[in-house]
């Protein structure tokens, strides 16, 4: 389940070096307006620049008698880390000082800084992507030369950099297509077919080698594959297809309608798995069927989870999974709107939807039993929605190569702009509609 963040234009500020007694501590404070609050107790003993940015020695009175001076370095937004006003009042390390110092801008409106806030903002602000944000904690957590450098270097881009021409391009594409479909009935065409397939392919490619230098470097090759296994006409593809929000199995009431594996990419709270639609399991009548079956022992095998479903004969072929760990092995009613099963499984209906969130709960828990702590590492959560990216466009480009109806291209587009907007920074709808209407004299 997505949260939205919303940037929020407090002003906050924190200590950014450690607390004790020494000849410097650092005050950073960041928000709208936030140089200007800090005019308001500060007495300036050199120019203030008109630059953007700048140093000047400023005073602060302790009391009638009393005062102490600091070095006060500003950035003024939008040309800051965080995209907002940012100050830094370089002052004594004297707790007293700067307790005091604190007291002052809490009277004007300042609240102490949550963990991690100031690059929270940077990255909301598209001042930095997903990956700089891991690349600066790996910085601050670094403990020898080597791992500094590493860090070091993945902050300075490299690998994400081509990303945010790709974000661009798939923008301007996604307002094209979008134009054609609200110019359809009056016979004008914005963009070619022709012309989509080469963009289409073009950023398949930088995607495809973004995802090649992550594997390289051992991030996401260990991908968590959950099969939906059980008899024929058991239920499987038409749970397989509310998992996934669309068709993507063919259902039919005619047993054995999946000949074939059907596998989709998903994320679920941040937990990136492959999950496999497999053939139902029964005695091959003919070489087709038989290699099917086989096909899906095979997978059983090289699947991490396996999702058992069936809707009446509930025990048939629960010996197939001898081999799999009884911890991964989910045992699924399905058809429980017209049947019921066990008391003990998971009991759903694609037709009610019944217990649909009740199995995505126990697959995300399993998924990250088997994930474990890489389900949360930021490189790891790159590589699943590059993936996710990878499928919008490969399911893009066979819309418009078979032409399928523009609002399914549309609509993988958009997919495609969400997930790329989760390495890179969120893409929100004003962005959208700023590219159509400065790109096309709409009232013609």
């Amino acid at each position: 389940m997505k949260r939205e963040i919303l940037l929020s234009h407090d002003l906050i500020c924190a200590c950014s070096a450690p607390a004790g007694h020494g000849s410097r501590q650092i005050i950073r404070i960041t928000g709208e307006n936030a140089l200007d609050k800090v005019t308001s107790f500060l007495k300036f003993k050199t120019i203030f620049p008109q630059d953007s940015k700048g140093l000047v020695v400023a005073t602060i009175l302790l009391d009638e008698f009393r005062s102490v001076d600091m070095d006060c370095y500003f950035w003024k937004s939008p040309g800051s880390y965080t995209g907002q006003d940012v100050v830094e009042l370089h002052v004594i390390s004297n707790s007293w000082v700067v307790d005091f110092v604190f007291s002052r801008l809490f009277e004007q409106g300042f609240r102490p800084a949550n963990p991690g806030e100031f690059t929270l903002r940077a990255f909301l602000n598209g001042k930095v992507d997903i990956a700089q944000v891991d690349a600066i904690h790996q910085v601050i957590e670094a403990s020898t030369p080597d791992s500094l450098n590493k860090a070091l270097g993945k902050l300075a881009g490299g690998v994400f950099d081509p990303l945010h021409k790709v974000k661009d391009d798939l923008l301007n594409l996604l307002a094209d297509v979008e134009a054609n479909l609200d110019f359809s009935t009056e016979d004008i065409q914005i963009i070619s077919s022709d012309a989509i397939l080469q963009k289409v392919g073009d950023m398949l490619a930088q995607i495809i080698l973004l995802v090649k230098k992550l594997q390289s470097r051992g991030v996401g090759d260990a991908k968590v594959r959950v099969i939906l296994i059980g008899p024929p006409n058991a239920g499987k593809s038409s749970l397989f297809n509310i998992l996934v929000k669309g068709q993507k199995s063919l259902v039919s009431p005619v047993p054995g309608t999946t000949r074939d594996l059907v596998t989709y990419n998903i994320n679920w709270e941040d937990s990136f798995f492959e999950l496999i639609d497999a053939p139902g399991i029964e005695e091959g009548r003919n070489i087709i069927e038989k290699e099917a079956q086989d096909l899906a022992n095979k997978e059983i095998g090289l699947s991490d989870i396996v999702v058992y479903c069936a809707d009446k004969d509930h025990q048939q072929f629960l010996g197939f999974f001898s081999k799999v760990d009884e911890k991964f092995l989910l045992r699924v009613a399905t058809k429980s709107d017209v049947c019921q099963g066990p008391d003990d499984w998971i009991h759903t209906s694609s037709h009610t939807l019944q217990g649909i969130e009740f199995l995505k709960k126990n697959i995300i828990e399993l998924v990250y039993q088997k994930n474990g702590s890489s389900s949360s590492s930021g490189l790891a959560k790159m590589h699943g929605y590059a993936t996710l990216t990878l499928d919008n466009l490969r399911r893009a480009h066979h819309c418009v190569l078979f032409e399928e109806p523009l609002e399914l291209l549309a609509l993988e587009l958009r997919e495609a702009v969400e997930n790329l907007g989760q390495i890179t920074g969120h893409v929100f709808t004003d962005d959208l509609l700023d590219r159509m209407f400065s790109r096309f004299c709409v009232g013609k």
